[in-house]
């Protein structure tokens, strides 16, 4: 909260009233929100439990996340400068080792075709110690995410340096961030679902990812 309340907007809190510590009461995660002054730009974070009754796993689903959402249309938020300022930022600030932008249902649908990639999607699901698109595995690209170095040489088997230079001139932009790369293959507001897949297969192979 330190770190976002010294960070201004959109994304940022700086100046904004900042919630109490959440409480998991009898549960295992708390919901919080912080009101945001741009109109229709919301947000919501989760906090999971910390104690010695629960055991964790090493996977994505039980970690802390920040979550904002909006629609392209809003006037009041330039998606360009959240993908390509704001997004890192927030990154930064949070001690993030991952960050995703997600574009309307275009990821579940990706997942879900009926293709070969269905089939090695489901096998990823079913394979013991793969946490999909979560803390070792990266299967689904996005318009604009964040990897810290572990994640890179956990699902690519090499660093952030690699990425970038296989990377040089095939996404809009590919940069060093805090240990990690931060990528951006797709700014266009207006992206297609089917610009949305093309960009999956043409840059996973360049990765080697499947």
């Amino acid at each position: 909260m330190n770190n976002m309340s010294r960070l201004g907007g959109p994304l940022g809190f700086a100046g904004l009233e900042l919630p109490k510590a959440p409480s998991c009461g009898g549960g295992l995660a708390a919901l919080y929100s912080v009101r945001l002054p741009v109109r229709g730009l919301r947000f919501l974070g989760d906090y999971t439990y910390r104690g010695e009754r629960y055991k964790y796993e090493d996977r994505a689903s039980y970690d802390e996340h920040l979550r904002y959402g909006f629609k392209i249309s809003n006037k009041s938020v330039d998606y360009k400068k959240v993908l390509n300022e704001c997004l890192p930022q927030v990154a930064v600030a949070f001690g993030g080792y991952k960050a995703v932008v997600s574009y309307d249902l275009y990821s579940l649908n990706y997942s879900d075709r009926p293709s070969r990639e269905t089939s090695i999607y489901r096998k990823l699901l079913e394979t013991p110690g793969v946490d999909v698109n979560g803390r070792n595995n990266i299967y689904i690209l996005t318009p604009a995410q964040f990897w810290d170095g572990e994640l890179c040489h956990r699902a690519l088997g090499y660093g952030p340096d690699e990425v970038i230079a296989r990377l040089q001139g095939e996404c809009a932009s590919a940069e060093r961030l805090l240990d990690g790369v931060y990528l951006v293959l797709n700014d266009d507001p207006h992206l297609s679902y089917e610009d949305f897949v093309e960009m999956n297969e043409r840059i996973k192979p360049i990765l080697g990812l499947i």
